[in-house]
This record gives structure tokens, sequence and C-alpha cells, in this order.
């Protein structure tokens, strides 16, 4: 077996050595964290943490070595999706077989077509699958390990049967699952069972926690800066994505990329203006229906406050009726804003006429009843407008011009936040309050950029 050596010692050395050693074969530098667990035979071993922090790295070093060594290995590596397991730990494993200089010992081949089954001269392998298709999980037979990278994005369901079929009476069988902390949500498979104070767990992992500084290969101030346009000017990315903080998911396909919390947000409350025109957004659904309320003053474009009403606020009244109301006693009884000053844009669906089956008339009809303005205040598009349109109109105006989301309205920051876009629709599925928001939002950035006059307004707005 080789010989291991501290990766912060290892760095030291002059780099002429350091690549001699590690062609030599008989010394693996290892990150000082994960030196202790390193030929560790714990049934399940979890690795997580923040971005960058090595586990791949190390759980390619501890079982290249195993694969040498142990008289049986039949190790199943994947991923939730088959088609990223090339440019993943299939790339790792090779890295790590090449960099040590041990190809005359294994027979593989990195070509796209490739089967990306990895054999060493002793009749030990690796084995690529995809927890997607459930034949491919059949085929695990006589498995002495099981890799899952990725392991947030694999069922409770995926990990139960992988492990009915981690089973062979040749060697001691091993699952290692790897993953990042962020995207474990408070409701996540993982965290509930592995990472709840209240249930300890009958399998009880070895569970090893890493973030980026603890890994001695890469440099800590550079893949800060990366990490750092990761985050967007988002504090919490940040947090999640640099130490390993649970509970947030990162968007790698924003809807809304010209935004910025450092910018764009302020902890400020809206001081609103004397005779100041409000436009009031809204967006229709069975429940929570949704309301943004806007306000433009001396090209300042702001999210100023957002009302949100489901089961729990309706008392009695249709979800519609209890927004209108509770904007009514918010700003018209109270004296804040008069009727003259809103707008109301939102939804071009609820004009249909049977948008309120009820009462057999459109949505912005019943608006209109119940704050009591007149039907000329209403801006509205005939038809919404593609998605792909309305993400280049809203990001436009964030770009280019004075555009501020306050305090009160944090939650509608934290929906844009989250807003993804694929093949030109905004994705609604399983989003938080189903991305209501940020399309009150969309219709709002639309209505003040005058619908398809929006270039010349932009123009307008724009405080260069």
């Amino acid at each position: 077996m080789a010989n291991v050596l501290k990766a912060s010692k290892f760095i030291q050395l002059p780099k002429s050595l350091q690549i001699k050693l590690v062609r030599s074969s008989y010394v693996i530098p290892i990150n000082d964290k994960f030196i202790p667990y390193f030929g560790s035979r714990e049934k399940i071993i979890l690795l997580y943490g923040s971005y960058g922090n090595g586990k791949s790295k190390f759980v390619a070093q501890d079982l290249v070595e195993k694969c040498r060594t142990d008289k049986y290995l039949k190790c199943f590596y994947g991923r939730k999706i088959y088609d990223e397991v090339r440019k993943s730990f299939f790339d790792e494993l090779c890295t790590e077989i090449e960099e040590r200089n041990l190809e005359h010992e294994f027979t593989y081949s990195r070509k796209d077509n490739s089967t990306m089954i990895i054999t060493h001269k002793n009749g030990n392998k690796f084995i690529p699958f995809g927890a997607s298709d459930a034949k491919n999980l059949k085929s695990i037979k006589d498995a002495s390990h099981i890799i899952c990278e990725e392991f947030d994005q694999f069922t409770e369901k995926d990990f139960g049967f992988l492990l009915s079929r981690l089973r062979t009476e040749k060697a001691q069988t091993q699952f290692y699952g790897m993953f990042n902390t962020e995207p474990l949500v408070e409701n996540h498979w993982l965290r509930q069972t592995f990472f709840n104070d209240k249930i300890e767990h009958e399998l009880k992992p070895l569970k090893i926690f890493g973030t980026y500084k603890e890994n001695y290969f890469i440099d800590h101030k550079d893949y800060l800066e990366k990490l750092k346009l990761i985050a967007n000017g988002r504090d919490y990315i940040l947090e999640a994505i640099a130490n390993g903080m649970m509970g947030v998911t990162v968007n790698n396909n924003p809807f809304f990329y010209a935004l910025r919390r450092n910018i764009h947000f302020t902890d400020e409350r809206y001081q609103l203006p004397d005779n100041t025109q409000l436009y009031l957004s809204f967006d229709f659904n069975k429940t929570p229906s949704t309301l943004v309320i806007g306000c433009v003053y001396q090209k300042e474009i702001a999210v100023i406050d957002l009302i949100l009403c489901d089961e729990n606020t309706m008392q009695g009244r249709s979800p519609l009726e209890a927004v209108c109301n509770t904007f009514k006693r918010k700003y018209l009884d109270s004296g804040l804003i008069t009727r003259p000053y809103l707008i109301v844009t939102g939804d071009a669906s609820g004009m249909a006429g049977g948008a309120d089956k009820k009462h057999n008339e459109n949505f912005y009809t019943k608006i209109e009843s119940i704050l009591g303005i007149s039907k000329s205040q209403r801006k509205i598009r005939k038809k919404n407008i593609e998605h792909k349109l309305s993400q280049e109109i809203c990001n436009s105006l964030i770009y280019n011009c004075n555009f501020m989301i306050y305090k009160s309205a944090e939650l509608a920051l934290l929906d844009m936040e989250q807003a993804q876009i694929e093949n030109g629709k905004l994705v609604k599925d399983n989003k938080d309050n189903g991305m209501h928001i940020t399309d009150a939002v969309r219709y709002y950035i639309d209505c003040v950029l005058n619908f398809d006059r929006w270039q010349d307004y932009l123009r307008y707005y724009n405080k260069i």
C-alpha cells in the first residue's frame, strides 16, 4: 500500500519533487482533513460541505488504492443522470490513475463513446451507473462498493434500493455519498435522515465535513473570488457555497441575471412621496393571490411592497378579494395614497370574461370595484408576452436603470433570485410560491416600460 503525505506539507515541496513523488505511485498526497479516513472500512461514508472541499479527489484516491490492493473490488460509481458521469467522477478516477503513473495497471478509454468501465489487471473494476434509469440500477450485482456523486439529487428510495444491491460475500461492502450542503433545505430527506438531532439513524454513517479552505490543492484566494462570482452579491449564497451552510439553492440559470442583491436591495422602508403613482401588479391564483406594489419616482423604479393572501388570510373571501382589501386598508383607508394615483396591471389572463366564474366577470373589473377606481386606470396587455422576451425586458431595465427592491418586499427579491429559465420558459415546478411573485414583478416592469415601447422608455429612464 502506498504511503500518504499531508497535503499541507506536500505543497511546500519543489514542484519537480511533487511530480516525482506522485508519479512514483508510492506516495499519495491527501488533504489533511481526509487523512484519518484514508483506507476506512466504514459501511457508509458521507462526504459533504462547501464547493471545492476536495471530497471527490479524496474518494478517487481512496478507491483507486483499494482497487489495487483489495482481493475483490467491484465498485459501481454514478450520479442521478447517467450522461453526467463522464465529465465528473469518471474523469476524476482517470486523472488519479494518470497522475500516479498507473496507466499500465488499468484498462480504460477516455473516448466519448467508451463504456467508462475501468478494470485493474487483478480483475477489480469500476462500473458506471445512472439512478434515473431503473434498468441501470437493477444491473448492479455483486457490488462491494457504491459511490454516489451529487448524492443530494438521489431520492430516499434510490438510496434504499442501492443499499439493497450493495452485497457480496467476497468483500466488506462500503457506500460513499458525496454532496454539497447548500441544496439541503429543511425537508430534504438527507437532512431529515442524517442531520436530525432527534433521530439517531440505525446505519450510523461516518460523516466528513469540509470546506474549500481545507483543500490545499487549490488557491484559496482565487477560489473565493470564483465563489463570489457565483454568489452574485448574495451574502447568504456565499455563506452556503463557501462555508457549507445548509438550505440554500444556487441558481445556475437565472431569469434575472442582471439582479444583484448588494446593488438592488435595501433594508430601508420606502417613504412614499406625496402625489406619486403606485403600480399594482397582480398575479391570479387560487392560493396565494399575489400583488406586487411598485413606485416610480425621480427615475427610480422600485418594488416597495408585496401582499400575498392564501387560505389562512382569506377569512371567507376569495384570494383576490383578500388581497384587494388588505391593500385598501393599508394604503387607501390610511390616506397613504389616493385613488387617482393608482395604476393597475398584471396577468392578461385575468381579462377573460369568466375569470371570476362565481360572478361571471373578469378579475380586473372586480379589482376596480373593490378599490373604487375607474377602468381608465387599467394598463394591461391583450396577451402575455413570451418568457424569453420578458427576460430581455426585465434585465434591460435592471441593468440600465435605477431599480430597487425595498425591505417590505424582500420576499420578491428571494423569489426573483430563485427564478430560472430553461428552453425559453420560466421554470415554475416545485418553486416557492410557484414563481407568482416573479410573474407579478415581470408584469410591473413591462407596464412601466409602456409595453411595446419599452426600448424608447429605457432611454428615458436610463440613468446615464
